[in-house]
Order: C-alpha cells, then structure tokens, then sequence
C-alpha cells in the first residue's frame, strides 16, 4: 500500500518526524542523507509498506510433522518409526497368503488321496456280481435215437452290488460238468438285456454225442428219471467297469454254480444251487 509523504512544514521540525518507519526500524539517517543531498526535491516521495503476514519465514514445527507423516502414509520416507512400523506391517500380510497357499495345498493333496482312494474302491477293486441259475432246459438236436446229440439252455441272472458304476458283459465260454465229466460246453453270447448293467443271460450249450460213454445217471435223466442229479456249471465272462460314460479297463470273471436237478427232461426242475464268483485279475 502506498501513502503519499507530505514535504516538512518547516525547519525547525526535525526530520525523524516527517518519515515513516518500515519494518519497526526508523529511518532518520536515510531522510538526513536525502535532505543534505537534495534540499528541495523535485519530485513526491513514495514509502511501500509490506504488510507482516506476507513476509516469508520458517515453516512452523508443526507443518514438517505433517509431511513426514503423509511420507509414511504413502510409503517413502526413513524414520526409525516408520521402519518399525513397516517392520510390524510386513509380517501382517506376508502371512495371510501363506496360510492360504498352505491350506490349498493341503486341500488339493485331500482331494487328490480321496479320488484315488474312490478310483481304487470303485475301478479297481470293484463289488462281485452274484449270480443264480433260473432254468435248465434240455433237448435233443439228431433224430437218431442212438446218436443224439443233446444241448442244453441255462438262464443266468446277475445281480451288480456296486453302485456307483455298472458291469458290462462281453463275450465268455461256459461248462456243464457231471462229477467232472464233461456234458456239454459252449460259448457265452451277449446278454438278452445288453451289455450296460445286464442282469439276465442266456447260455446256450452244445452237449456231446451220446455214444455209451455217458454217464449212467445222466442216461436215466434222460429216459425220464426223477433222481437228483449233480451238475456243475462254470462259466467264465470278460466284464468291463464303467462310471457314467467312462469305461475302465475290462476284467475276467469266474462263476462257479453247484446245481442239484431232478432229471434231465425238457424242463428241468432245479432242485438247489450254490453260485460262487470272483475276478480272475
């Protein structure tokens, strides 16, 4: 702000009263030297007064805690503080993601042991099926009636005890034995409800020529006797594992039936049965 400086109303008046002070420091030497230098001015003086508040000076305490405080906030600086704090902070968040990796780790191995232990129970080690002779019919395929040639017709059911996957039969050969003499044998055809998850099969066996080397019992079934006569069926079938869509690699299974029929007539009446089963690999 600038004030316009009156000229001294007359000698006599000292010259420290007509000048203003700048700074709190007055100005008496200054005015002397200007009024020794040039008694009569020829132009108006001017005096700048610089107001206190715009005087520039130290920042306050108060403004470097602030900053170095937002310095710590964003990272940068050095304190010993912020070091301890950057200390105590990096194990916080170091350790949760090493938890985590720790616990997905273990979680995946779990998963992993319980699918193998599931493929093991399921695929590899999976339930018997049980079978169960439920007919026997017998009949002649040569008109001659010394040289005929009987055949005979099993019918199989099975029963799969697993039930997370399904059985299906493939081709197999069968056995009809009395006290260890072959009758007959053959081979056993796809079953009569396909070969997902099948439960009954028809075995059809071919028998050997009846040339007086037949047993004599089996001889009296076939005249019409009604003595319970012993037969042993085997019959041995490739199985393969599936679950779902997926097939697993295919196994040998051997079935062992102990049959009592009365006679060996048309229609056999099966008297008692024993099944046995079990995988040969």
């Amino acid at each position: 702000m600038a004030e316009r400086a009156l000229p001294p109303a007359s000698p006599e008046q000292p010259a420290s009263s007509a000048v203003s002070t700048a700074f709190g420091s007055p100005l008496e030497p200054v005015a002397a030297i200007v009024a020794a230098a040039a008694p009569a001015p020829a132009h108006d003086t001017y005096v700048v007064h610089v107001q206190k508040d715009q005087i520039y000076r130290v920042p306050p305490p108060e403004n470097a805690y602030l900053a170095e405080r937002y310095r710590n906030e964003r990272g940068g600086g050095g304190g010993a503080g912020n070091k301890k704090k950057r200390a105590g902070s990096g194990k916080g968040p170091a350790c949760p993601p090493c938890v985590v990796r720790t616990l997905g780790a273990l979680l995946a191995a779990a998963l992993l042991l319980a699918a193998a232990v599931l493929i093991c129970l399921v695929v590899l080690r999976p339930g018997v099926p049980s079978f169960s002779v439920d007919g026997l019919t017998v009949h002649s395929s040569s008109s001659s009636s010394r040289k005929q040639q009987m055949d005979y017709d099993v019918f199989l059911t099975a029963v799969n005890p697993n039930k997370l996957s399904a059985l299906w039969y493939r081709s197999g050969t069968a056995r009809l034995l009395h006290q260890g003499t072959a009758l007959a044998s053959g081979h056993v055809g796809q079953p009569t409800d396909g070969g997902e998850d099948a439960t009954d099969f028809t075995v059809l066996l071919q028998g050997a020529k009846r040339d007086g080397r037949t047993p004599k019992a089996v001889e009296k079934g076939f005249s019409g006797s009604k003595e319970h006569l012993p037969l042993q069926l085997t019959v041995e079938v490739t199985v393969q594992v599936h679950v779902g869509a997926l097939g697993f690699g295919q196994r040998r299974l051997a079935v062992a039936c102990d049959v009592t029929a009365a006679g060996l007539s048309k229609d056999v009446h099966i008297v008692s049965q024993n099944c046995k089963s079990r995988f040969r690999n």
